[in-house]
């Protein structure tokens, strides 16, 4: 038995009981029969006879009449219940079939072969939306059942429990048809267009090449037919969500075979396929359109992606739900009953050391140029209520506990580019000749040889933590230094980094990360326009943060148990740094995003590169490969080197996150330089109550027009420097003008 990879979560439930295999009668199936472990027989509906995980597990081991153990399902009032789905004989000669693989993808959750070895369990936290149970060799319980549990881990499927309510309530509507579903999920609505037009619309598509390549029945690329099948449903759900039209055309493709007719293989692939539509193409009269197929921000159900398409950038201080997701948003849960720090720079602390944990394997390919997990970040906060220190010491903690090394590779006193190389050199061979003889004898012979005389540094992978990140800006502004260029240089490529001076040094596949921390007038103060413009800034995330909570006595993190992170940190760096598959000269295959992702990443990319001019657009213009490092770093703790909507989802809400950052923290010394601007901020200071729009108007007594004033005013909401509130009252409403900065920043 495997007990010790059963997930965590479960063992910490006191529900289990052990289990007999005992045939309750005359020629009957033997039967599982639970037991509590004081040998007395266990119900699934008394409390009393289950016990804690580790007393059923010493019972075992003492008592070899048992079989196994089991956990009671439990349905729970007020959250989502464990759920477990149930498929037998689904593995045959190790093997499993197409619909226990599929469901397996789909729900993605902790996943573990039965006691027979032909069938398996996925664990899931949900509610069955049905009385029913079973079907075929199905089965779905949440309550009033005892479930074996083996530990047999099956490879490839996360080692925890996932939520996956949506995906449980559409399997449950496929199972159960005849039934009316409690939970309705709502139909998707698209366009109406003929055959032809979805094919020529598809073929004209940025992945035409790969859905012509599927239509003419070519599926090599893929590892089954079955997922090519799959991926063209997908690209063709693009354009049709009529279930009719997508059947009609794939029997028209060179794919066709007879297995399309079995109504459940057929019914569950289209059905895969519209679940898994996340924008879609909508049929406008615009001709030009229809001849290019690019997406505009105009057919995109944009309530989701707000802040892309109609940014309102005002900072509220909180962090998009969407940016905790998976590991490393339950790991800032775990941490943040127990510190005063900013969720954000929990989680950026925890994104960073992750990505520079796993080194520079784990890549993706812009243009033809590599890039890999490298994050720079800074934490922007005041200096005592910021809480920027207190921020790393648990996610360190973490970090040392899954690598031994992980400290030693942390350093910090950026103070030179010579400096920073020096910190991951590559090793120096000198050839020097061969001499015999000793003393006045000794001659060369005319021979060389290699000697070592630096051994260099072997793992290139380094961590940069600036507590005093002013002290680094102030490095910058001294006359031929080099540390902007090389820190430069390590954010780009294959990082390979070197000198030009008269004893050159190099470093090669450095991979170098960077966490600074800075108080807003400092960083206001310290950063020159060359680092604006040269790409120094444009290669950091900024986060504005701030104290989240009062904890007078502390918290208790260094009481808890942090072991089943630990080994969920272990197992995704060794997923990221061994696990990722090959190409064909044994190197790390590039990571790119699903069908669903491209079609949202085609939808966003030309909205999210906003349109911003100074220090404002030069903080945030590399936001393109910043979001695509953010969602493969989401996508490799979810073991997964495909990045798919729910990654690239929780990278824009930490990208937007970031972009509010950078605009409350220089958007007002970016607008300060505008004199009307300058006096209606120094007056709001002073106000915090707020200005009416007769106040400002009395501010300059008539001497500046109505619609300059207008002007300001909307320049300043824009930038997030003030929030414009409509007070209701009698007569006309009043609109007040407030100032959004916080104190620090004031």
């Amino acid at each position: 038995m495997l007990f010790e990879k059963i997930p965590s979560e479960l063992k910490n439930i006191p529900q289990w009981v052990l289990w007999k295999l005992e045939q309750r009668r005359t020629g009957a199936k033997p039967t599982k029969v639970p037991y509590s472990s004081t040998g007395q027989h266990a119900s699934v509906n008394d409390p009393s006879t289950w016990a804690t995980f580790e007393e059923v597990i010493t019972a075992y081991w003492d008592n070899k009449a048992y079989s196994g153990i089991g956990f009671v399902l439990t349905k729970n009032q007020t959250d989502h219940s464990i759920v477990v789905i149930d498929i037998d004989g689904c593995v045959k000669n190790g093997r499993l079939d197409d619909e226990a693989r599929d469901i397996i993808s789909r729900f993605d959750s902790y996943t573990e072969r039965s006691q027979s070895g032909e069938g398996i369990h996925i664990v899931l936290r949900g509610s069955k939306p049905g009385e029913r149970s079973r079907t075929r060799n199905i089965e779905i319980y949440d309550e009033l059942r005892f479930i074996v549990f083996t530990g047999d881990h099956v490879n490839g499927t996360p080692s925890h429990i996932e939520e996956r309510q949506p995906e449980l309530i559409n399997l449950y509507n496929y199972l159960f048809p005849a039934q009316t579903p409690l939970i309705e999920v709502e139909p998707v609505k698209g366009p109406n267009l003929e055959d032809e037009t979805v094919l020529r619309l598809a073929k004209k598509a940025k992945n035409g090449a790969r859905f012509e390549m599927l239509y003419s029945g070519k599926w090599s690329a893929y590892n089954s037919q079955s997922e090519a099948e799959q991926a063209l449903c997908n690209m063709l759900a693009f354009y049709t969500k009529n279930p009719e039209q997508i059947d009609r055309l794939f029997r028209d493709s060179g794919l066709m075979r007879d297995k399309w007719n079995r109504d459940d293989y057929r019914e569950r692939t289209i059905s895969k396929a519209l679940e898994g539509v996340v924008v879609q193409y909508n049929n406008l009269s615009n001709s030009t359109k229809l001849n290019n197929n690019i997406p505009q921000p105009g057919e995109f159900d944009e309530t989701e992606f707000d802040f892309i398409f109609n940014p309102r950038p005002e900072f509220d201080g909180k962090l998009g739900e969407a940016a905790l997701y998976g590991l490393a948003g339950e790991i800032v849960r775990f941490i943040d009953p127990h510190t005063e720090a900013d969720p954000a720079a929990v989680l950026i602390n925890f994104l960073t050391m992750y990505g520079n944990m796993i080194g520079d394997s784990p890549h993706f390919v812009v243009s033809g140029g590599k890039h890999h997990m490298r994050l720079f970040a800074v934490l922007v906060g005041a200096t005592f209520r910021g809480k920027k220190g207190t921020s790393l010491d648990p996610v360190l903690k973490l970090m040392n506990a899954a690598d031994v090394e992980f400290n030693v590779r942390k350093k910090s006193g950026l103070s030179s580019g010579e400096g920073l190389i020096y910190s991951v050199r590559d090793q120096v061979i000198e050839s020097r000749p061969v001499m015999e003889g000793k003393g006045k004898d000794k001659r060369p012979t005319g021979e060389y040889e290699d000697v070592i005389i630096d051994p260099g540094v072997e793992d290139k992978r380094l961590l940069v933590i600036e507590s005093e990140f002013g002290s680094v800006l102030n490095v910058l502004r001294r006359e031929g230094n080099t540390l902007s260029a090389i820190i430069r240089n390590a954010w780009d490529g294959s990082g390979e980094l070197r000198t030009l001076t008269k004893n050159p040094m190099q470093a090669s596949r450095s991979h170098i990360s960077i966490l600074g921390h800075i108080t807003p007038e400092e960083l206001r103060k310290l950063l020159t326009g060359n680092e604006i413009h040269n790409g120094f800034v444009n290669r950091f995330l900024w986060l504005y943060v701030q104290q989240s909570k009062s904890l007078p006595s502390g918290g208790e993190f260094h009481k808890l148990d942090v072991e089943p992170f630990v080994n969920r940190i272990k197992e995704a760096c060794d997923y990221a740094m061994n696990g990722m598959p090959l190409d064909d000269n044994g190197g790390p295959l590039p990571m790119e995003r699903d069908e669903a992702a491209n079609q949202l990443w085609e939808c966003i990319y030309e909205p999210l590169q906003r349109d911003a001019t100074g220090i404002i657009g030069a903080s945030t213009s590399r936001v393109i490969p910043y979001v695509m490092r953010l969602a493969c770093i989401y996508a490799l703790l979810d073991l997964s080197n495909i990045v798919r909507v729910e990654h690239l989802r929780a990278a824009l809400a930490l990208w937007d996150y970031c972009y509010k950052s950078v605009v409350f923290i220089f958007g007002e010394q970016e607008l300060t330089n505008d004199p009307i601007i300058s006096k209606i901020l120094t007056r709001l200071k002073g106000q915090p109550e707020g200005l009416s729009l007769t106040d400002i108007n009395d501010l300059f007594k008539g001497t500046v027009k109505s619609d300059e004033l207008q002007s300001a005013v909307k320049k300043m909401q824009d930038n997030g420097l003030i929030t414009v509130k409509t007070i209701p009252g009698r007569g006309r409403p009043k609109r007040l003008i407030e100032l959004n900065q916080s104190s620090e920043i004031a």
